[in-house]
């Protein structure tokens, strides 16, 4: 989640036109990538499988980026095996994917054994092994909350990425406007308390309007409550990739998105919203 307080928008080594130009590479970016991952979501099955396929491995890598500039040296082949996995786990549930994947992680430690590698071994095993957990485990519930029901799974999925998307935009003009107070000045000093409360009613207003025109499944109560866990959750996944990029002294977690970073940096928020709102669902609106 993007935002800023007034000082972000009195830039004094900028040119207006270089912060419109950035603007408008952000918006073309946006504009051609948020249809063809609607679309993605729309299709299902292995269009959005695929989909997540590739942002889990390119996320990933990201993180394993991160790591590389503390000086962690994860093990790259076996996380991306790993994450493959995990992610398999995620687009079919089943004993025998779950069975491969603690087969992955016997192998990857009697692999360490092997190698006889004593210095650095716990931080390349953690490194290894929180990075799959953290990028694919997270967003591999993009496609178990698809696969919840075939109709509405659809239509959960649209609209966390409709209240992370509304939530990101009421606190960045909110913040922009109104903010003063720093949200978390160690993490990210940009982000102030005012947008994050100009951006929950915005969500809070979004979800409601949504459920009552469209996801009738849900009631206002429901509703809510899955509004709440987004901001909440959408927050701390935001804080959390900034401090990751704070303890490596990066900016952006990658470049392969003009304009808007890495993967980690787009989907930050919705790894962390996602598993709230699949398993709320799960137990309080199919359970």
């Amino acid at each position: 989640m993007e935002q800023a307080n007034n000082q972000e928008f009195r830039p004094k080594d900028r040119s207006v036109k270089r912060i419109f130009s950035g603007l408008g590479l952000r918006l073309l970016v946006a504009v051609l990538g948020i249809p063809a991952l609607l679309a993605a979501v729309y299709n299902g099955s292995w269009w959005l499988g695929v989909a997540v396929l590739a942002l889990s491995l390119q996320g990933l890598w990201e993180f394993y980026g991160l790591s590389r500039t503390k000086g962690l040296k994860p093990l790259n082949v076996w996380g991306l095996a790993g994450g493959a996995l995990l992610w398999y786990c995620s687009f079919n549930p089943s004993s025998a994917a779950a069975g491969a994947l603690t087969l992955w992680l016997l192998l990857l430690f009697s692999w360490m054994v092997a190698k006889g590698k004593v210095d650095g071994s716990l931080a390349r095993a953690g490194s290894t092994v929180f990075g799959v957990v953290y990028v694919a485990g997270l967003l591999g519930h993009l496609l178990l909350l698809r696969n919840l029901d075939d109709v509405l799974g659809f239509k959960l999925v649209v609209l966390t990425m409709s209240l992370i998307w509304i939530g990101d935009t009421g606190a960045y003009f909110t913040g922009m406007a109104f903010g003063k107070r720093p949200l978390a000045p160690k993490i990210s000093p940009k982000k102030s308390r005012e947008g994050l409360a100009g951006g929950a009613l915005f969500t809070l207003a979004a979800a409601f309007l949504i459920a009552r025109f469209w996801i009738w499944e849900l009631s206002a109560w429901q509703a809510l409550v899955i509004g709440l866990g987004v901001v909440i959750f959408g927050t701390l996944g935001d804080l959390f990739e900034s401090l990751l990029k704070r303890d490596a002294g990066v900016k952006d977690s990658g470049n392969l998105l003009p304009g808007h970073g890495g993967v980690l940096d787009r989907f930050d928020s919705m790894m962390f919203a996602l598993p709230f709102v699949y398993w709320f669902c799960r137990i309080f609106v199919l359970g």
